[in-house]
């Protein structure tokens, strides 16, 4: 049996079990139409009361004969009704009800059915429960039932494999599909069938993990179902003709030519053992065919190709001309004529293949999906120019380059590797060039291509690939069957396309056609589809691009319209929604309608969790990140331009920015509360918390990787069921939980706490004291000004930013009673967040630094920084920690491989070994490896760098301190996540006399604070002493120098982390007065922590 038959006889298999009740309800009724059946039973239905004890089965059948009905039409009302008559069935029929099983079953396929028409994994998973059920109380007695409904929770598992891709339920579906093995009856009809079910599972096993035993086993079992029958079974032909199938896709990956004649043997036989008027004849014929074509395209053997021809030729006179099959078997002989025309030259093959060709068409109706596909092919036969026999052999080849393609195009899209893009328009072209007009898969591989190359021209700005996009995208379109269910993807690409070539030429009429395309899309796809709000979004982009040519108000309000739309789609991704949200929410904002925005930010906010999930790859969350860049900075400034909720705004810059440290934090922060009160819930949350997220390496062989993996997802389960159970104990409801407006308030006891958040929207500061939190409004202006003379760089644009934020800053200051006069001998402390534009602005330096001034941040207070009031907290809580230990690392560069030398560390150095006494002992690392250092990073309590740091322009995670490597011309790298994913319980202060260390230069990850700084404060330092951007040599050592004299003349770490910044700024001053006016030799060094 062929992989569709066995698909259809799935689908027969279905109902059988069904249809048991309803069948009993026809018989009474005697009705033969199903519109009638229907309509009969609705009636029964709406007579009979509620507590009617035959209700329950009245109401199965209903849902049904409306599931058969909605099978025939594609009548979504059908199928919702089906699942809500199911459900009620389900909802007052006993728990111990004879039928219960029966009926969970009914429900799960109806639902499954739903998910197949609307995409909601929700019917998935309930459809896997109901599954479930339905296998958990059927009796172990009862073989038969146990074996079908084990079946039928198999291939859910596998529908929910292929949505999510957790390998998880494809084991499941394998397990599923076994245990039905293993239940049914040795001898039972049905067991073959099961046989060959589990093979087929197997095989997409097989395919998510390239285990050759699982290909193998498919084989295997295959060859078992064919062994379970007798040879006068009546469908040994099936067995057979499926086995050869498994021996030729074994072949297709091994390449063992037994498989490939064995495959002939059985096709062969299911040939000998079918009589030639059998129904199926046509199938094994054509089967046979296949095999032998390909066979002759791996030994070249005419004789094969002459004898696929004759067999091709017996399937269509064994099919009747009104078969549905007829124009398909019928275009095959065109193909195999049109490949013997190419290997003999003679054209009485080329003119058949062309009347066969023909004679497809001509028997395919105008509504076929194939119709267009044939009339490629035809065109094919008279240009004789393609050699067809290759095309055949090489459908599988075209997928798999296609697939190939699109992930080197994926990977492209993450790491910006140009040879990935450049390998997915090769494979993508040739999967083109090898397939046939009449392929079905042809539109997809044009599209894939239409897409590279596009992403090409988007990266070189080659006009012809620009063309050839547009070309290729326009084409998938026009062999696209009108009814086809990717048709809204295609039509949606090339909108794309035309609106890409429309921003290069300025041509109206391209914009027209994009408008045109992507109404098509929207017009086509169905509104409750998945995809329904890619379809919309690209709508609403393209009528504002026009409307941004022509200002024509109806296209923007349209505009809006759709990006609402696509944002209610409630069964798309989160990401897609969170784009149309922002779409929206930028309409409302150009016009003024702040409330709206507000509230649709503040939903679309709620979403930002979902995208970027504790539990993703470090790169993965940063990818994400990438993508809703700034959303949270946006939602604070609307809410305090409308409600002026200082509360509320702080917690949103608080809970949607800083993700990643945030959940770096969670992962390894404190749980001695826990403990004290819980000991073993705190011990199993250790335990799990270590497991889901432990990093797995690309270097480990692929089993393992896989293992782990599957381990980590259990963990993960499991981990969010412990944090529930934790959270239902008393006072830790608010476990890893947000903090609550008041607890970030306790923050501030030591000193306040000052957000400045500058959006295009608006620029604010929010003052956060331990009895309030504060708004402060800044001039609007403000934001177009940072973002300017960000551009030029911390350095260069320094000056104008410390005048810029001079007068600002000082208003803060001035609010807190902070402006001070020179004589105070203690200045006071405040911590400083920058978020949206203000992301790293120095404001330490803010103010006017001419000679004998005061009016100037660095005069008034002891600044600090910290990425998020979270982060400080965790500082605070680590500053808590007594070491054990009381050693210094002092790792000294002044080599650094492909690098300028540093002379002055050599000085640097000694200073500090000089300046630091008993009770510290320092251990000196010159030119040291990254594994050296962070090995001895675990035994100290005081770490300082002096060396060359560099800040990453695409990925902050891998800015780096350069190390000694194996080489003397590449640097080895301590990046910020090799430092973040460390855990150091001796840490107390991390010295970094390198460059921009505390500099992210992704401005799309500003928000997240990630740089060599904070990376160090993950893993345990409660204070860091960092540099905003590149330092001059001399005036780092000198800092450092004075900062060891002082903290060691006050006391050391032992006064606490008051004494950590009064030493620090009197290092800076101390270098300050040297260089008043020149703030860039001294601003950039700033201190993180506690």
């Amino acid at each position: 049996m062929s992989q569709k038959a066995l698909n259809n006889d799935l689908k027969l298999s279905v109902p059988g079990d069904l249809t048991d009740v309803s069948n009993k309800s026809e018989e009474s009724a005697n009705i033969e139409d199903p519109k009638e059946v229907v309509r009969h039973i609705q009636r029964v239905v709406d007579t009979v009361p509620d507590d009617y004890p035959g209700l329950p089965i009245w109401l199965n059948n209903l849902g049904v004969k409306l599931l058969t009905r909605y099978n025939r039409t594609g009548n979504l009302d059908d199928l919702q009704n089906a699942v809500q008559h199911a459900q009620r069935a389900l909802k007052i029929i006993p728990e111990d009800h004879p039928n219960i099983a029966s009926w969970l079953t009914s429900l799960s396929v109806i639902l499954v059915t739903r998910y197949g028409r609307i995409g909601n994994l929700d019917d998935l998973d309930s459809a896997v429960r109901l599954a479930q059920r339905a296998v958990d109380t059927t009796p172990e007695e009862e073989h038969a039932d146990l074996a079908f409904r084990s079946m039928i929770l198999a291939n859910h598992f596998s529908n929910r494999y292929r949505r999510t891709g957790n390998l998880d339920d494809l084991q499941n579906a394998v397990r599923l599909a076994q245990r039905d093995v293993d239940t049914i009856p040795k001898g039972h009809p049905d067991l073959a069938f099961s046989l060959n079910n589990l093979a087929n599972i197997l095989l997409t096993q097989y395919d998510r993990t390239g285990n050759l035993g699982d290909l193998q086993n498919a084989v295997r079992h295959a060859q078992r179902a064919l062994n379970t029958v007798p040879e006068d079974h009546p469908d040994l032909a099936s067995w057979l003709n499926n086995l050869a199938v498994k021996l030729l896709s074994r072949y297709n990956r091994a390449g063992d030519l037994n498989d490939l004649q064995n495959a002939v043997q059985y096709a062969q036989r299911a040939i000998d053992n079918t009589a030639e008027d059998h129904p199926n004849m046509a199938s094994w014929l054509a089967s046979l065919s296949v095999i032998l074509v390909t066979r002759y395209g791996r030994i070249g053997k005419l004789h094969d190709l002459d004898r696929a021809v004759r067999l091709a030729q017996r399937a269509i006179d064994a099919t009747t001309e009104d078969h549905p099959e007829i124009a398909s078997r019928l275009n095959n002989l065109a193909n195999m004529l049109s490949a013997r025309y190419d290997r003999t030259g003679n054209s009485d093959d080329l003119q058949n293949a062309v009347g066969h060709a023909q004679s497809a068409i001509d028997t395919t109706t105008e509504d076929h999906p194939e119709l267009a596909s044939r009339i490629n092919n035809l065109a094919n036969m008279l240009s004789a120019r393609k050699p067809r026999s290759e095309c055949r052999r090489h459908y599988p080849m075209a997928s798999h380059l296609n697939n190939l393609a699109n992930m080197l195009s994926a990977r492209y899209d993450r790491t910006g590797n140009s040879d990935d893009l450049q390998n997915a328009v090769r494979h993508a072209q040739r999967a083109v060039d090898t397939t046939p007009e009449d392929h079905p898969g042809l539109p997809s591989w044009l599209n894939t291509l239409a897409i590279n190359l596009l992403t090409r021209y988007n990266r070189a700005g080659d006009l012809n690939d620009l063309q050839n996009a547009v070309r290729h995208a326009q084409r998938a379109v026009d062999i696209t069957p009108g009814d086809h269910p990717d048709l809204a993807s295609w039509l949606n690409n090339l909108a794309n396309k035309f609106l890409a070539r429309y921003s290069q030429t300025r041509d109206l009429d391209d914009l027209e056609m994009a408008v045109q395309y992507a109404q098509r899309a929207v017009d086509t796809i169905p509104k409750d589809h998945p995809k329904a709000a890619s379809c919309l979004s690209n709508l609403a982009n393209t009528l504002l691009t026009r409307y941004q040519e022509t200002h024509e108000l109806k296209d923007k309000d349209a505009s809006f319209k759709f990006f609402s739309e696509a944002f209610d789609c409630h069964n798309a991704m989160p990401l897609e929604r969170i784009k149309a949200g922002r779409g929206a929410m930028n309409i409302l904002v150009w016009d003024g309608d702040f409330q709206t925005a507000s509230l649709l930010a503040e939903k679309a906010l709620g979403l930002l969790p979902i995208v970027c999930s504790r539990y993703l790859s470090r790169d993965d969350q940063q990818h994400a990140i990438l993508q809703t860049s700034g959303l949270a900075a946006e939602a604070a400034s609307l809410l305090l331009r409308t409600q002026k909720n200082a509360s509320q705004a702080l917690q949103y810059l608080e809970h949607g920015r800083g993700l990643i440290i945030g959940y770096l934090i969670d992962s390894r922060g404190d749980i001695s509360d826990l403990a004290k009160n819980h000991p073993n819930m705190a011990k199993e949350f250790n335990r799990l918390r270590y497991k889901a997220f432990m990093s797995i390496s690309p270097e480990d062989p692929a089993e393992i990787r896989r293992q782990r993996l599957r381990e980590r997802d259990d963990a993960v389960a499991a981990l969010e069921c412990c944090l529930k159970d934790i959270r239902k104990q008393e006072g830790f409801d608010r476990f890893l939980l947000p903090l609550p407006s008041t607890a970030l308030q306790e923050n501030a006891i030591d000193g306040p706490i000052v957000v400045v958040n500058v959006t295009s929207i608006s620029s604010d500061a929010l003052m956060v004291l331990p009895t309030e939190i504060r708004h402060i409004p800044l001039p609007d202006s403000h934001s177009t000004k940072v973002e300017y003379y960000r551009s030029l760089g911390l350095a260069r644009g320094l000056f104008r930013l410390i005048e810029l934020d001079g007068r600002e800053s000082l208003d803060i200051l001035q609010e807190l009673n902070f402006l001070c006069p020179p004589s105070r001998s203690e200045l006071p402390r405040i911590w400083w967040i920058g978020t949206g534009l203000a992301s790293s602005l120095p404001f330490h330096a803010a103010g006017d630094h001419s000679a004998g001034s005061v009016e100037n941040a660095f005069s008034c207070v002891l600044s600090s920084y910290t990425p998020s009031i979270k982060m400080l907290r965790y500082a605070r809580d680590r500053a808590q920690v007594q070491p054990d230990t009381q050693s210094v690392l002092l790792v000294i560069m002044p080599k650094t491989p492909g690098g300028d030398d540093l002379p002055g560390v050599m000085a640097e150095a000694k200073a500090i070994q000089e300046t630091i006494t008993t009770p510290y002992t320092v251990q000196l690392f010159d030119q040291p490896s990254a594994e050296v250092v962070l090995q001895a990073l675990r035994d100290c309590s005081i770490s300082h760098f002096a060396c060359h740091g560099w800040s990453d322009i695409l990925d902050p995670s891998n800015s780096y301190l350069a190390l000694q490597g194996q080489s003397n011309s590449i640097p080895d790298r301590l990046t910020v996540q090799n430092i973040s994913e460390t855990h150091l319980g001796q840490a107390r202060l991390a010295y970094l006399s390198a460059c921009s260390t505390a500099e992210n230069r992704v401005s799309k990850l500003a928000d997240e604070g990630l740089h060599l700084a904070s990376g160090f404060q993950v893993a345990g330092f409660a204070h860091t002493v960092a540099s905003m951007w590149p330092s001059n040599d001399e005036i780092c050592a000198q800092v450092a120098s004075i900062f060891y004299r002082e903290l060691i003349v006050k006391g050391g770490l032992r006064e606490g982390n008051r004494a950590v910044a009064v030493a620090f700024h009197a290092a800076v001053k101390e270098v300050r007065m040297q260089h008043a006016e020149q703030p860039h030799q001294w601003a950039q060094f700033v201190h993180f922590g506690a």
